[in-house]
C-alpha cells in the first residue's frame, strides 16, 4: 500500500458498512494507522460514493489534527 490516505467500504449488513480509514506515513517500513468505522449503508441515508468519501477523509483529517496534537516533541 501507498503513502497516503486510503478508504475501503465494506458492507456489514443491509443497514450498515464498515469504513476503513487507512493512514500511512512513509511507502515502506514505518506504521500505519486505522480506524473502521460502521455506518449507515447508503440505503439508510442515501448518498453518492464521492459524498460518503468526502466525509470518509474529513473524518480522518480531523482525526490525524487531534492525533498530531497529542505529540510531544
Amino acid at each position: 500500500m501507498n503513502k497516503g490516505l486510503h478508504i475501503v467500504f465494506q458492507s456489514l449488513d443491509a443497514e450498515h458498512v464498515l469504513a476503513r480509514v487507512i493512514w500511512r506515513e512513509q511507502d515502506s517500513g514505518g506504521g500505519s494507522l486505522t480506524l473502521e468505522i460502521p455506518v449507515r449503508n447508503s440505503a439508510a441515508a442515501p448518498k453518492s460514493p464521492e459524498q460518503l468519501q468526502a466525509d470518509a477523509r474529513a473524518l480522518a483529517v480531523r482525526f490525524a489534527r487531534a492525533f498530531a496534537d497529542t505529540i510531544q516533541d
